[in-house]
């Protein structure tokens, strides 16, 4: 079994949520991945040709206890991308450009349990979007509210939302997601946003570029706003230097969601949490002594 990651566990009293990074396994890409090395249409040529890979990157979801339930963002990888015939061969992205490295106990299930969790007890799984290494541990959650948004579910649908990468013949046959509306008002500078809690501590909003309807999660407690950024970068040195990575859907988009997600970074404290980045779960560790 392997070891649960560190959680952030507030010790005072105005802080009203927990955060635990849970680690799926681990991913390889071609570097030119990362950062794109053109906005073109041959971007994805740039990657298959790419000799170079990154080291092994964690695939992270994020499990956050708040007082109105349980909420998971993503839920990370499933240990049948190991098998023969999970990615279809005719697709040249998963024969040369991806790396996976995923265990049975890696999965999100067995993750949750190892920290105290029952995964049926999870009300609300967030997608913030529906690729390989965010979807593959949906097969947990049938009890749950399933977000996405209704822009993701209409580009990860059906035999074009295979040839895009989606793993969609995999997911569960009782999957009927709720569509976010993002009917609230703008956050910094990103339009749209909806909140999930009667509180408004937890909140959606819309970071297209990665893929059409990419989201964001946002929670805020204890003066820090906590970021989990799915895939809008893969890496938070990326959002830093705005720049899109070589398999986005948008590159320009992307490159314009980033600049508004650093300029909110600047003007308030926030921990910024995407899925593949190596410090996520140090940057959260760190806080339990930094953070007054």
């Amino acid at each position: 079994m392997p070891r649960p990651s560190p959680s952030w566990n507030p010790t005072k009293p105005n802080r009203m949520v927990r955060i635990h990074p849970i680690r799926t396994g681990t991913v390889q890409f071609r570097t030119a991945q990362i950062r794109a090395r053109s906005q073109g249409p041959f971007r994805l040529w740039r990657i298959l040709s790419d000799r170079e890979w990154t080291r092994e990157l964690p695939i992270y979801c994020y499990l956050i206890e708040h007082p109105e339930g349980l909420f998971m963002v993503d839920t990370g990888a499933s240990a049948r991308v190991m098998e023969p015939g999970f990615f279809p061969r005719w697709h040249p992205y998963y024969r040369r450009a991806v790396k996976y490295r995923v265990a049975p106990e890696d999965e999100v299930g067995p993750q949750l349990r190892a920290l105290g969790f029952d995964p049926e007890k999870v009300g609300c799984v967030i997608m913030t979007n529906m690729q390989v290494g965010h979807s593959g541990g949906l097969k947990y959650f049938n009890r749950a509210r399933i977000i996405v948004s209704a822009q993701e579910w209409a580009s990860c649908m059906g035999g074009v939302g295979r040839l895009s990468g989606y793993p969609n013949a995999h997911w569960p046959k009782w999957l009927t997601p709720r569509m976010v509306t993002f009917n609230a008002g703008q956050i910094g500078g990103l339009a749209r946003s909806q909140p999930l809690t009667g509180d408004g501590a937890i909140y959606l909003v819309r970071t297209p570029g990665h893929t059409h309807g990419s989201i964001s999660c946002v929670v805020e407690d204890g003066g820090l706003m906590f970021f989990f950024a799915g895939d809008a970068s893969y890496l938070h040195s990326t959002m830093c230097e705005m720049v899109a990575d070589g398999y986005a859907a948008h590159p320009r988009l992307q490159v314009n969601t980033l600049r508004n997600i650093r300029e909110l970074a600047q003007s308030r404290p926030m921990v910024y949490l995407p899925t593949h980045d190596p410090d996520a779960a140090r940057r959260l560790m760190e806080l339990d002594t930094s953070v007054d």
